[in-house]
């Protein structure tokens, strides 16, 4: 049943809209249309920009401090761009971020809700497998004494023995529930190395660690196996 406001008896009268000129409409905060507005006048003189430096050429002390004053003009105006996109995009990341945070008050439990009960149908599902792989060794001890004892009777008698048709075994790694509700969970058994101790594992199953090496190079290291150490050209331009 949906609430009644008027069941006090209260007579609220119709609200007068006014008609307002689209001009002075407030803009939408999130209307890319009109944000985009905003970034145009900075289209022709990046085009412009690029096409300088496309054609520029350093040959000289000159032009190679000339070419440092392009890139900071360049990495100025990109500044000015990014402060100008994280100013459009404040109100929605505000926005986001409080919304994702107040959710996450109703999304918390139930991914708990989630979790807890999957565990318990993992276990469940666990012991089920093994009872079948139980089952399917039991039934294929049962079909390999039979056939012993065929070949042990055909043997005495002189004749050929019949070879009794193969237990089909199923791996028994997989248990697959569905429900009326249309639920589904397929749970399946499958192998993983789990590390115990670092310092035990072989080492052609470990990786070389980029940073560890960088860190090192860094410190002073100038030979590693397996590894190249030369110097390399490094800028940094502050605009």
């Amino acid at each position: 049943m949906a609430f009644d406001f008027k069941a006090s008896g209260e007579k609220v009268p119709p609200r007068r809209l006014e008609r307002v000129p689209p001009e002075q409409l407030p803009v939408k905060p999130f209307d890319v249309e009109a944000a985009k507005k905003e970034f145009e006048p900075y289209r022709k003189k990046i085009e412009e920009m690029k096409a300088q430096a496309l054609a520029f050429e350093v040959t000289d002390s000159a032009s190679n401090e000339r070419a440092i004053a392009m890139m900071g003009q360049a990495k100025k105006m990109a500044k000015r761009l990014i402060g100008l996109k994280d100013k459009k995009l404040k109100p929605h990341n505000e926005f986001r971020t409080k919304l994702i945070a107040f959710t996450k008050a109703f999304s918390n439990p139930l991914e708990d809700i989630v979790s807890g009960l999957k565990r318990k149908t993992e276990a469940h599902s666990y012991q089920e497998i093994v009872k079948k792989r139980k089952i399917e060794k039991k039934e294929k001890e049962e079909a390999e004494k039979r056939q012993e004892a065929l070949d042990k009777e055909a043997a005495e008698a002189g004749v050929e023995s019949v070879q009794l048709p193969e237990v089909p075994v199923d791996q028994g790694n997989k248990v697959q529930t569905r429900t009326e509700s249309g639920s589904s969970l397929s749970i399946t058994l499958e192998w993983k190395g789990i590390i115990e101790n670092p310092a035990q594992v072989p080492r052609e199953y470990c990786s070389p660690d980029q940073k560890k090496i960088d860190e090192a190079v860094k410190a002073g290291v100038r030979a590693i196996q397996g590894v190249v150490i030369k110097e390399v050209p490094k800028s940094r331009l502050r605009a």
